[in-house]
């Protein structure tokens, strides 16, 4: 849940200067020393340093606990998942080891693994009120919505007063039709003083979007910027850092030209795999799309993983005394650099999956990459781009309904003066990167066009990919049961397609009139009306 400190995998930040017995174990110096690497992005020797002490001390569950989640953060599955396991064997009939053993796994994107633990955890220990709020939240989000409802009730009589339960179930009054109820708790939670001001803005965040649902523009508005003021203290430093890397990667961006990508594609050998990239800007209509080409067996998706942008990119052009990527870096790559690259990438995606990818296409969903389709094409210069599209001030807008824990993309959306900047750099680069990156290698596909006729446009993507036909896809809703979907969009993905977003910002004329001239740009080259949304077809 959103009020929880940002979870690091590791119970302590600073190094101390003797053991210090916990729970799961004693906190030895080489642990809080490796957290120390940790905390200064030494990733390498942390990880050297917390896999030697888990091997040297066996029996230390603090030890396996910690090297397993930092493991895991790296994409190291295959080596953190038997860590995890010795916790989970360890565990007994002990409730908390059970609950960290499920937290583990919750890292390690294994969520039935985790699932299961946090069931024997509170089978162990009921008075877990944070086991209980974890199953709540997996079953919210897989829709069961009973299941989640008994949990959270289980998290307050373990813990009343829990605001992160109450919230939890003021959202399943709501999807369960008990709209004044859920609305009442949603204003007391929004209201109390004593409630952590993360859990309050996704209490007004939730209360504006049930008001934009009824059509009361003006109440949905004044309770989204109750959220946002309870947000922008938070965004310290990640502002700064957020404008630092647009800058950074907008030059990358615009360096970029075909001459460059022949080079690369020159220098490849033939490639084994199919890599495709599904990017655009958040809200549009990218996990739609997705959901519907994951349901064909001839293509796998990872959605919004973070291993190419944390970890692969930067081990592309990174060395020593290097701070900054640029084009010219990533053109220097030496091609062994490359090819162990994209074995990195394969394994990290397959490491995730939980199966592997063999001789499908392999898609990459994940709207924020748009700058990073440079380092993308590095990596795979015959990466096919899917890239997503609708009107952009229903992207905007529905970035700014949207609650997200601050990063140095969401920090983006804390005003809408900001969040009209940021889609204006992102498909600023996309305008350049399409007149350089052959015809054949990119496909824009617009929400509109999906709401018309979502069939068609899944067509039209799976000739690009190569791809044959599969009724499959029409189907794609009865998976969402089994297979989560990590997008805040997991709840209207789950709904049968619907018009209602179209052309939604004109509800919010006003806030937007002082942006038109700098969105007329997009609207124009992407072929939408300045004042209507278009329905024509990508």
């Amino acid at each position: 849940m959103a009020s929880k400190k940002p979870d690091t995998g590791f119970p302590l930040a600073q190094p101390r200067q003797r053991p210090v017995v916990t729970p799961l174990g004693v906190d030895l110096p080489d642990l809080q020393k490796a957290r120390a690497l940790w905390m200064r992005n030494r990733f390498d020797e942390a990880l050297a340093l917390f896999e030697s002490t888990a091997k040297r001390c066996p029996q230390n569950l603090l030890a396996q606990i910690d090297a397993s989640r930092a493991l895991g953060t790296r994409f190291e599955l295959s080596r953190a998942e038997p860590l995890a396991e010795r916790v989970a064997k360890a565990a007994g009939r002990n409730g908390r080891i059970w609950f960290e053993a499920g937290q583990t796994f919750r890292m390690l994107f294994r969520p039935q693994r985790a699932i299961e633990c946090f069931q024997k955890a509170v089978e162990f220990d009921p008075s877990l009120a944070d086991a209980h709020l974890e199953l709540a939240v997996y079953c919210e989000r897989r829709h069961q919505l009973k299941e989640a409802h008994q949990s959270a009730a289980n998290a307050l009589t373990a813990r009343p007063g829990y605001a992160e339960a109450e919230l939890i179930q003021a959202r399943l009054k709501r999807r369960s039709g008990n709209r004044d109820e859920a609305m009442a708790d949603l204003h007391t939670l929004g209201t109390r003083a004593d409630v952590h001001p993360l859990v309050r803005a996704q209490a007004w965040v939730e209360t504006a979007q049930q008001l934009d649902r009824e059509e009361a523009f003006k109440s949905a508005w004044d309770s989204l910027e109750h959220a946002k003021v309870l947000l922008r203290p938070g965004q310290g430093e990640l502002w700064d850092e957020s404008r630092h890397l647009v800058q950074v990667l907008k030059a990358i961006a615009s360096d970029f030209n075909s001459s460059t990508l022949d080079s690369w594609r020159a220098s490849l050998k033939a490639p084994q795999r199919r890599a495709a990239l599904l990017a655009g800007f958040p809200r549009s209509g990218t996990t739609l799309l997705e959901q519907a080409l994951d349901a064909h067996p001839a293509l796998v998706s990872s959605d919004e993983r973070e291993a190419f942008a944390r970890d692969i990119f930067p081990a592309i052009w990174s060395g020593p005394n290097i701070r900054l990527p640029t084009l010219a870096l990533l053109d220097a790559a030496p091609p062994e650099r490359i090819a162990a690259q994209r074995d990195r990438y394969w394994r990290f995606m397959e490491a995730a999956l939980g199966q592997p990818i063999g001789d499908r296409v392999h898609l990459d969903k994940n709207p924020a990459m748009t700058l990073l389709i440079p380092g993308m094409l590095r990596l795979f210069p015959e990466l096919k781009v899917v890239l997503a599209l609708r009107d952009p001030r229903d992207v905007i807008l529905s970035c700014y309904f949207q609650y997200l824990p601050l990063n140095t993309n969401s920090v983006c959306y804390l005003t809408l003066e900001r969040a009209v900047e940021r889609y204006a750099e992102d498909m600023s680069a996309w305008l350049h990167l399409r007149t350089q990156i052959p015809r054949s290698q990119w496909i824009e596909v617009k929400y509109e066009s999906m709401v018309d006729d979502l069939p068609s446009e899944v067509r039209r993507v799976l000739e690009f990919l190569d791809l044959p036909w599969d009724d499959a896809v029409l189907s794609y809703r009865d998976r969402l049961a089994t297979k989560p979907v990590l997008s805040p969009t997991y709840e209207a993905v789950a709904k049968p397609v619907y018009r209602s977003a179209l052309g939604r910002w004109k509800h919010y004329e006003d806030a937007f009139r002082p942006h038109a001239e700098r969105l007329r740009p997009f609207l124009q080259a992407f072929g939408y009306n300045d004042t209507e949304p278009s329905t024509a077809q990508g």
